[in-house]
C-alpha cells in the first residue's frame, strides 16, 4: 500500500503555483485527489499495472505492476511508481495553465501580449517535456521488463 501523501509530497516538489499551493489543506487534498484520480486513469499508465486501486478512505494506493523483474526492489518499484505518478499530476496541473494563457492572450493587446506569449511558450514547452518523459517512461518499463526479451 503506498499512501497518496508519498505522491502528493513530489508533486508539490515539481509546481510552482504558489496560489495553489497557499490553499489549505483539505482544499489542497481534494484537488491532488482529482488529479491523481485522472493520472490513474491514462490508460498506457494503466496498462502497466495488474492492480492499481485508490482507495479514497485510507488515502491509499494498492497496487502490483504487471511486468516485475525476479527478486527487484520494492523499494525501487515504489518510486518508479511514485514517479509516474506525480509526473501524471503535474501535466494534470499544468494543461489547464497553459490553455487559459492562451484564451488570457487573445484578450491583451501590444508588450503584455508579448509577454504572455513568452510565457506560454515557455509553459508549452515543459508540458511536451513532461508528456514526452511520461511516455518515455511508461515505453522504457514496457521494454526492460518484458518477459520474451528477458
Amino acid at each position: 500500500m503506498l499512501p497518496y501523501e508519498k505522491v502528493f509530497s513530489r508533486v508539490r516538489g515539481q509546481i510552482n503555483d504558489p496560489k495553489e499551493l497557499s490553499l489549505d489543506d483539505d482544499d489542497l487534498l481534494e484537488l491532488y485527489t482529482e488529479r491523481l484520480h485522472s493520472a490513474v486513469g491514462n490508460v498506457r499508465l494503466r496498462n502497466l499495472f495488474s492492480k492499481l486501486t485508490l482507495n479514497d478512505q485510507t488515502e491509499e494506493i494498492d497496487w502490483a505492476l504487471e511486468n516485475t523483474l525476479t527478486g527487484s526492489n520494492a523499494e525501487i518499484e515504489e518510486d518508479f511508481v511514485i514517479e509516474l505518478l506525480s509526473l501524471s499530476m503535474v501535466i494534470g496541473w499544468l494543461k489547464p495553465q497553459v490553455e487559459s494563457i492562451v484564451y488570457v492572450g487573445m484578450a491583451i493587446g501590444g508588450k503584455e501580449e508579448k509577454m504572455l506569449n513568452n510565457m506560454h511558450k515557455t509553459n508549452v514547452e515543459r508540458l511536451n517535456y513532461l508528456e514526452i518523459k511520461l511516455s518515455k517512461m511508461i515505453r522504457d518499463h514496457g521494454y526492460l521488463y518484458n518477459d520474451y526479451l528477458r
